[in-house]
């Protein structure tokens, strides 16, 4: 299936000096991360619909390998006059199209991914009620799209197909942030130099005295991938002795054997995991990612 990424970057700034796709955050422009966006999300077509500064931004994105159309009237006309534009433009093998504003610097790669999954007509992502950016939507909607005279925009434009629309959930409001005045501007500024909290947690599953963490959970891997508990501790970066150790309380805790040694002989020894040491390096993985979810949950809800 054929995707095209549509960039709209025709209009002429209204609130702030500067022409929005081409501010720098953190060094890169705007358009730039959202062209690296795209393709991180597996869209290498992309196409800008240029107006304002047309020269000037083909100049700036010259090796970046994307197509340009211009609208000649973005002076005059609307953002939905710019859609059109794009849709004129699309190559006829083109199924659907991923249509965003040029000043939406936050555009997630996954979030992307997500609509590209999406089975519906239209496709949007949706933050906590609120929609954003990029729209998906089918070839089947084009000709209607190109035919729009409504004074509503692109959003007024896809109610036609409501009951065709998907929203989708994502948990990153960055879709939703545009940049329209220069106090935004200098928002995000401060934005990209702040530090943000981040919760970081180790866990141990605590039995008596001993506790099973990630170092021995880690010991039980480099065995099992290197059948051996010599070279499996070696690559733990653990001494010989404390493997045995470590090995020796985990197994004295759980009350079972964690691992299997075979004396050597004609064929060699080796060590490898039970059946009970490699459940156990399963549970603690599967709490691992259970943990870091919630405390991900956490770090949004006490500090976005």
């Amino acid at each position: 299936m054929s995707t095209v990424a549509v960039i709209l970057a025709a209009g002429e700034p209204r609130q702030m000096n500067h022409f929005q796709p081409m501010l720098k955050l953190n060094g890169k422009s705007v358009i730039r991360r959202q062209i690296e966006v795209f393709r991180a999300a597996g869209v290498s077509d992309i196409l800008v619909v240029t107006g304002y500064h047309a020269g000037m931004l083909e100049r700036h994105l010259s090796g970046e390998s994307v197509s340009f159309v211009k609208n000649e009237d973005f002076a005059t006309t609307d953002m939905m006059a710019s859609v059109q534009c794009a849709l004129n433009a699309l190559p006829q093998d083109c199924d659907r199209a991923l249509i965003t504003p040029g000043d939406v610097p936050y555009l997630n790669a996954d979030t992307i991914k997500e609509l590209l999954r999406s089975s519906k007509t239209v496709a949007i992502p949706s933050f906590r009620g609120s929609a954003g950016h990029p729209a998906m939507i089918r070839k089947s909607c084009f000709s209607s799209l190109l035919g729009y005279e409504g004074d509503r925009g692109l959003r007024g434009a896809l109610a036609q197909w409501k009951r065709e629309t998907e929203f989708v959930p994502t948990d990153e409001n960055g879709m939703l942030i545009d940049i329209n005045t220069e106090s935004d501007y200098q928002r995000e500024q401060r934005e990209q130099t702040r530090v943000n909290p981040v919760l970081t947690a180790a866990l141990t599953i605590s039995l008596g005295e001993t506790g099973i963490d990630e170092r021995g959970i880690r010991l039980l891997e480099c065995i099992e991938q290197e059948q051996s508990l010599q070279r499996g501790a070696a690559r733990a970066q653990l001494s010989y002795s404390n493997a045995w150790l470590t090995l020796n309380r985990m197994e004295e805790a759980l009350g079972c054997r964690l691992v299997e040694r075979k004396l050597g002989g004609a064929t060699g020894g080796g060590s490898s995991l039970t059946q009970e040491g490699l459940n156990w390096v399963a549970r603690y993985r599967k709490l691992e990612r259970e943990l870091s979810a919630a405390l991900l949950e956490i770090q949004h809800r006490e500090f976005s």
